[in-house]
């Protein structure tokens, strides 16, 4: 394993910043759930699915494009036409979305912010920058450059928490926050520009691969699309069948469910290159190897941490947000904690139906998923509220998360480690009991109980030989070899 050290580095960063990322949501969170009136914190909800919906669509699929082409690049020449062609084409996209949004701004305003016109007209802002940070943060994921992705990953979350934290609690409200995140984009942006132009300088585009590009990008378009209405168009379904405070019960309980996928997104930033530079040299076993591991980790510490956040909900709920929105939400959090599972272990199988470049099969497999999605929430919202939304997303991700295994196994062998998974599994169970019997209650019979399970989960998993002294070891030296260099 020792040739893998490196990459363990650069990911073992990555996945210390996630935490901190999803930290500084749980500081969030509160803040705003306690701050704002449910309707308000419901349209901020609805606010940041738009955030993410529109940059899905103006990036045209070529920020993986740019990932998969620009992973093996030595050439500086190669890198900047590469970049700024893309750059320019998303920038073109971005433009004509956000001016949309300036055109419907009263609609918008009547149907998201109870007639808030100013909150309508910030909204493209947030929108465009957005949409050109979305892209150009992906630059450092493509040349494997950790500490300046994660350096911008832990701007990003810690400058939105204190901006729109700010504005909120100095009473502007939905109008408050939506000006502090768009500062906090304006920061980003210039921030990654700057780091860009120190690297790899300015080049005017050609656009000699764009066909190829796009080639590339464009069949993930449909399944990028389809991926949001399957995993957060509900909350628009919610907001229109069941009203703006429904929206602010389910999302808080969605946002702790759906804190597995950090566990996937630590390996899932860095994997798609690293894993492209060894497939085209040819290493295919090595491509093996990290695969094997990555389903390894990621089981690992996803298993126990859905049944953990499952049982959980109602008091962790109830200390982030308000015991009415924990009331109505808590039966939320352990079908999307389980989707998140599914979804996460998706986003690591779906690695090598990219190494082929088989990318419309991905488009079809969220077609099909959202289209599942979606009906579903049609029929079941009615009679189910949001916890009949949060069952048709389970039900999405695990279509998606079979399919894609069936196809990723015939594309390409690799061991999935059954035997490990079905002991996590196992033990995760016995946690469980074990926390349902606590039953805690308060910050502090929380925090102690997920410590207490989390000791028992590993000293089981380890005496059945979940985990081997050499893989400790290894780990161990890692660690501290990470903290030396970042100390």
């Amino acid at each position: 394993m020792e040739k893998y050290a490196l990459t363990v580095q650069r990911i073992s960063l990555v996945a210390i910043v996630n935490l901190l990322v999803a930290f500084s949501g749980v500081i969030l969170l509160p803040i705003l759930t306690k701050t704002l009136p449910i309707t308000g914190y419901g349209s901020w909800a609805l606010i940041s699915t738009t955030i993410v919906l529109v940059p899905t669509l103006t990036s045209l699929g070529l920020r993986g494009a740019m990932i998969r082409f620009l992973a093996a690049s030595k050439d500086k020449r190669n890198t900047q036409e590469v970049f700024y062609s893309l750059a320019f084409i998303v920038l073109a996209a971005s433009s004509v979305a956000s001016g949309l949004f300036f055109l419907f701004d009263k609609l918008i305003a009547a149907s998201l912010f109870n007639n808030d016109i100013t909150t309508a007209l910030i909204l493209p802002l947030n929108i465009f920058f957005g949409c050109l940070n979305l892209f150009i943060v992906d630059f450092f994921r493509a040349f494997q450059q950790a500490k300046k992705y994660s350096a911008i990953t832990f701007l990003q979350a810690y400058a939105q928490v204190a901006l729109v934290a700010l504005f909120v609690l100095l009473g502007y409200g939905l109008t408050g926050a939506v000006i502090g995140l768009l500062l906090e984009q304006l920061c980003v942006f210039f921030v990654c520009i700057y780091l860009i132009l120190v690297q790899i300088g300015f080049g005017v585009p050609k656009f000699v691969h764009t066909r190829e590009h796009l080639a590339f990008g464009l069949p993930l378009v449909p399944g990028d699309v389809s991926f949001w209405i399957a995993n957060s168009s509900d909350r628009y379904l919610i907001g229109i069948l069941l009203g703006i405070a429904a929206v602010g019960y389910y999302s808080p309980a969605y946002t702790l469910g759906s804190t597995i996928i950090l566990v996937s997104s630590a390996l899932t930033v860095l994997l798609p290159s690293v894993l492209a530079k060894h497939y085209d040299e040819g290493s295919m076993e090595d491509v093996r190897t990290i695969m094997r591991y990555s389903l390894k980790y990621y089981a690992g510490i996803a298993i126990p941490c859905t049944f953990a956040v499952s049982v959980l909900s109602k008091p962790l709920l109830t200390i982030l947000s308000t015991p009415q929105i924990a009331a109505n939400g808590y039966l939320v959090t352990p079908l999307v904690a389980a989707g998140a599972l599914l979804l996460g272990a998706y986003q690591l199988i779906v690695l090598v139906v990219m190494l082929k470049k088989k990318t419309a099969f991905i488009g079809g497999v969220w077609i099909v998923s959202a289209a599942l999605n979606f009906g579903g929430n049609l029929i079941l919202i009615p009679y189910l509220g949001i916890v009949g939304a949060a069952f048709t997303t389970l039900l999405a991700f695990l279509l998606a998360f079979v399919l894609t295994t069936v196809y990723s196994l015939r594309q390409f062998k690799f061991d999935v480690n059954t035997g490990f998974i079905l002991k996590s599994v196992s033990v995760s169970i016995l946690i469980s009991i074990f926390l349902l019997l606590w039953n805690p209650a308060g910050l502090f019979n929380v925090f102690l109980s997920i410590t207490l399970a989390a000791g028992v989960y590993l000293g089981i998993l380890f005496a059945l030989q979940g985990f081997t002294v050499q893989e400790i070891r290894f780990f161990s030296s890692i660690f501290k070899e990470l903290v030396m260099r970042t100390a």
